[in-house]
């Protein structure tokens, strides 16, 4: 990831190059593993957190673009269960300090969840994690050139959410313990991310 809060960006942008043959074999995996499970959804009457997009005015810590065929409910409905086993309720186990996870919505659909670090009962840093308001072009197939490069063909879709981001919410400095935090919930996050790209599933 980029910026000095997380680590990591080489291993996103290499899980955004699938291409040709691991390209067909990996959507096909994705496929299966969305039909195992059921996504997350508010319940009925409850009071969602709306995003506001582009999170202006925020700092930005890294973006990874997503490849067109993924699915971003499944996507992001298991990153969120992924969020809510690892840091919301082991937070502080697994990344250093107790966290608290919350769903965040773009008019009824899951686009992201924000994080709250804490130490010593206080909140330390708010981190936020969604999809963007950008547009990626999904094509039916992947052909070759005359070269024998992948090449996108056949009628185009229209996906919202073109790439992955990870926000810093807040402007207050963070101490070398938050920051040490944020970067092993971040390397965790990567970790899910590739599980979900090899294996169609974050808890592979």
């Amino acid at each position: 990831m980029n910026g000095p809060l997380c680590a990591g960006s080489s291993t996103m942008r290499a899980c955004a190059r699938i291409q040709g043959s691991q390209l067909r074999h990996v959507a096909t995996r994705l496929q299966q593993g969305a039909r195992r499970g059921v996504p997350v959804q508010a319940a009925a009457g409850e009071q969602t957190k709306q995003l506001q997009l582009p999170r202006e005015g925020h700092m930005l810590i890294s973006k990874t673009e997503v490849p067109s065929f993924i699915q971003r409910d499944d996507m992001m409905d298991q990153l969120l269960r992924w969020a809510l086993i690892e840091a919301n309720e082991g937070g502080l186990r697994n990344f250093g300090m107790p966290m608290k996870v919350q769903p965040t919505y773009s008019n009824e659909t899951l686009w992201g969840f924000d994080i709250e670090v804490i130490k010593e009962g206080e909140k330390k840093a708010d981190l936020g994690v969604n999809f963007d308001s950008d547009i990626a072009l999904k094509h039916e197939w992947v052909g070759r050139d005359q070269d024998g490069f992948p090449t996108m063909e056949g009628n185009a879709e229209q996906v919202p959410g073109k790439y992955l981001e990870i926000w810093k919410l807040d402007p207050v400095k963070v101490d070398e313990d938050t920051r040490s935090t944020i970067r092993a919930f971040c390397n965790g996050l990567v970790i899910a991310l590739n599980r979900y790209y090899a294996f169609g599933s974050v808890f592979a």
